[in-house]
């Protein structure tokens, strides 16, 4: 669970959350709107412990994050960033391997157990391929399921994604999309920072709107016609079409 209480946040003199409060329980599947500038990044950078000056109050499974290890919490979520750039050449082996370093003591070499996550993973996820291949040599869609891959290995409870369909191709949206929903049904919780609103809506089970800072709506996922309006400043529709929700911009 995390559990954000009155947060609020400021850079360079400009406030970037204002006030924001919300409760991640476990096995939810959250989506964070909101248009740019909103503070969602931020937010999602406080779930993960990687921005402590704030003021306010954010607990992990209990625990004030601004007193737990980075080490510590890798072992409960993992951070999806928007962009993967490494800076030095690396293989994908080595960046899958490292998703079992918050388990590992100093200097102790990997376990028989961590070799049957890894392989169990690379079998389940089709990358043998690509083990021996350096990162930066994969398409953007190869890149983001190299970057699944680790959180699985890392084997987390909680995993939080920033913008995770950008620079994909329609085919790598979709197959990134149904791994998400799987993900979840095995018990992920899920927080995913989004402007892909139409694409994420129909399968979340919680939404969070905010804009400028401030919190505009958290909660159980509702299409309010009026909330997304304030959110964004447009309208959208929704239509159900063989069983699935649509949704698109009101033009």
């Amino acid at each position: 669970m995390i559990d954000i209480k009155n947060i609020s946040y400021q850079l360079n003199k400009k406030k970037i959350l204002d006030n924001i409060s919300l409760t991640v329980e476990p096995g939810e599947f959250r989506l964070i709107i909101g248009p740019n500038g909103a503070g969602k990044t931020t937010l999602l950078k406080i779930m993960s412990g990687i921005i402590r000056d704030f003021d306010g109050y954010a607990a992990l499974q209990g625990k004030d994050i601004k007193h737990i290890s980075f080490k510590e919490s890798a072992q409960i979520l993992s951070y999806q960033p928007q962009f993967d750039e490494f800076a030095l050449p690396i293989r994908v082996k080595e960046i899958l391997m490292a998703g079992r370093y918050p388990y590992k003591s100093f200097f102790k070499n990997y376990t028989d157990q961590d070799q049957v996550i890894f392989d169990r993973i690379v079998r389940e996820m089709d990358l043998e391929p690509f083990l021996e291949r350096d990162i930066s040599t994969l398409s953007g869609g190869e890149r983001k399921k190299v970057m699944l891959a680790s959180a699985f290995i890392q084997d987390v409870s909680i995993i939080l994604f920033d913008e995770p369909f950008t620079f994909l191709d329609p085919e790598a949206v979709a197959n990134l999309r149904n791994l998400m929903l799987t993900m979840n049904r095995m018990g992920k919780t899920l927080v995913v920072v989004s402007h892909n609103f139409e694409i994420l809506f129909p399968i979340v089970t919680k939404l969070t709107a905010l804009k400028a800072g401030k919190l505009i709506y958290s909660g159980d996922k509702v299409f309010d016609k009026a909330m997304l309006k304030e959110t964004y400043n447009t309208f959208f529709q929704r239509i159900l079409h063989e069983g699935k929700e649509i949704l698109f911009l009101d033009e």
